[in-house]
């Protein structure tokens, strides 16, 4: 019986397309959802159903029901019953349920709130990119960023990304994914000195809030210093695949990987 996953993010369009086109690689059926709304009483499930296979498993990819942590928090706090109930409803119809959230200006405060609501992958994980999901475009990063606004680096990042190699910023990190997950992946087990990536998550985050600085100054201006940089995106994928049964799961997880890094490379 082909089970059924549902990815949450916080973008319309630039996560949507990476987890597309990399589920889609590696043989799910992906459906893209309308995006949620809390108070409704369809959730993707229901709105997917007729585009759901039974002979493969499904990845449902949704925008989140506010693009921002902060937002998504009020929200959450200000219908606690209805989001409550409706997370309930989804652990009934997923396997896996997770987060794909940019950090951007996000307080520590909020984060650590976000992950203690969202911490488990059968209701809910959130997993962080920081700054951002487009980290993936340079894994290797160590320069700090410093900027009252996340646009200025996106788009310097889009000007690069198009000049080195004429691709939009999307395809681009679908072309370099494995390489630039299996950077993640070794780093964050090194760090953590944890081998079970399904455990990255709240390490990710206690390094974000002790590396990163922000400055609440209003809603329009808040100065961020970003000077660590990861993503455990890798992680849903890992999960789907089905590669985080054992405890220390990363030796398989990064064989899977490196396998596929192998067959693009023929595919070139």
């Amino acid at each position: 019986m082909a089970k059924n996953f549902l990815i949450i993010t916080e973008g319309i369009s630039t996560e949507p397309t990476i987890l597309e086109s990399i589920f889609k690689k590696y043989g799910f059926n992906v459906v893209k959802s309308e995006p949620i709304k809390i108070n409704e009483e369809d959730d993707p499930f229901d709105l997917c159903f007729s585009e759901l296979s039974e002979k493969s498993d499904n990845v449902i990819i949704a925008q989140g029901p506010r693009n921002r942590i902060r937002d998504f928090l009020i929200l959450a706090n200000k219908n606690e019953q209805d989001i409550d109930r409706y997370f309930i409803k989804l652990k009934r119809n997923f396997a896996g349920i997770f987060l794909v959230y940019d950090v951007d200006h996000t307080l520590k405060d909020d984060l650590e709130e976000m992950f203690n609501k969202y911490n488990d992958e059968t209701s809910g994980l959130l997993l962080l990119s920081s700054p951002c999901i487009e980290i993936l475009s340079e894994p290797n990063r160590v320069e700090k960023i410093e900027t009252e606004h996340l646009k200025t680096y996106k788009r310097e990042r889009n000007e690069w990304v198009n000049k080195k190699s004429g691709l939009s910023m999307e395809d681009y990190i679908i072309e370099h994914f494995e390489d630039s997950v299996l950077y993640f992946i070794r780093k964050n087990c090194e760090e953590s000195g944890n081998n079970n990536v399904m455990e990255h998550p709240s390490f990710v985050l206690e390094q974000i809030n002790k590396f990163n600085e922000r400055t609440f100054v209003s809603n329009d201006v808040l100065p961020v210093i970003y000077r660590y940089f990861t993503t455990t995106v890798y992680v849903c994928v890992a999960y789907i695949m089905g590669l985080t049964k054992q405890i220390d799961n990363s030796d398989e997880i990064i064989k899977f990987f490196e396998s596929k890094k192998a067959l693009n490379r023929r595919e070139r």
